[in-house]
């Protein structure tokens, strides 16, 4: 994968450089006449179209191969952690074409987040959605976000100082959560649970219903439906290819989830399944 990345960006170089040998050697077309040099300026637009294209998509393929370019450092797990915190709020941005508010927003929506609520955000990143729900959920209710890369979790706590917010980071495995059962109302999770091997996965969702109160309920957006069928090349990626996160609602059944609701989460490729704790 990240041999044809570069040979996109070959490609774009040699496009490039040939637009501008077009480009200077264009005033020798006008002694053949107008057609010939509007020929030459139209085969230069398009040479700096391709380029721009070719340069684009090598620089997205990058981007997108970044996201699982680090295993984890929990080797009993196998799971995927993302450590560069820097780029991943620009990344998000990138991904959602500026429209990164938006998803949140949505996701808050779909999770049905009630004022006075106590939420955990797994696998919290750089703390955006937890620090929009505790938006919603008011002063007096708690809001904690965990995810296990240490660089997240330092640029969550610097966000949630920067516009002070009561918003607790926490570095922690979601196959091991640090609080004792029943804590919270909602359990967030959003594009984590691909990242997660199979057997991790099972003991996560046994945690989210361990610390969720009755009636608490717990919201998953990820990757789903046919890899084939999904209209965006992250969809398409190698890890997300495999994972659809509606294959997981048998196994939230038997974590002891119920009323489960799940379909298109109205973004990309993402679908979402919320469920209850009875």
């Amino acid at each position: 994968m990240i041999r044809h990345r570069y040979v996109i960006l070959l490609l774009a170089a040699i496009v490039w450089a040939t637009a501008i040998l077009v480009y200077l050697l264009g005033k020798k077309w006008l002694l053949f006449g107008a057609g010939a040099a509007a020929l030459v300026v139209g085969i230069h637009m398009v040479l700096v179209v391709i380029a721009f294209a070719l340069g684009g998509a090598s620089l997205v393929g990058f981007l997108l191969g970044w996201i699982h370019a680090r295993p984890s450092e929990i080797p009993r797990t196998g799971s995927k952690l993302i450590h560069w915190a820097g780029s991943y709020d620009l990344l998000v941005w990138v991904l959602t074409l500026g429209r990164d508010r938006v998803f949140r927003e949505k996701t808050l929506d779909l999770a049905r987040v009630a004022l006075g609520e106590s939420v955990l955000d797994i696998g919290c990143g750089t703390g955006t959605l937890a620090l929009a729900a505790k938006n919603r959920v008011g002063s007096s209710a708690s809001v904690t976000g965990i995810d296990a890369s240490p660089q997240m979790i330092a640029r969550a706590r610097k966000k949630a100082r920067r516009v002070g917010a009561e918003v607790t980071f926490v570095t922690a495995d979601v196959e091991n959560l640090p609080y004792a059962a029943g804590t919270f109302d909602l359990v967030l999770s959003t594009v984590m649970l691909h990242h997660l091997s199979d057997g991790a996965r099972l003991k996560c969702l046994g945690e989210v219903r361990r610390v969720l109160r009755p009636g608490g309920r717990f919201l998953a957006l990820d990757f789903g439906g046919a890899a084939a069928e999904r209209r965006t090349r992250a969809g398409r990626m190698h890890n997300h290819a495999h994972f659809n996160l509606l294959e997981l609602v048998p196994q939230l059944r038997a974590a002891g989830l119920s009323r489960l609701e799940s379909g298109p989460a109205g973004f990309r490729d993402l679908q979402f399944v919320r469920a209850v704790l009875a």
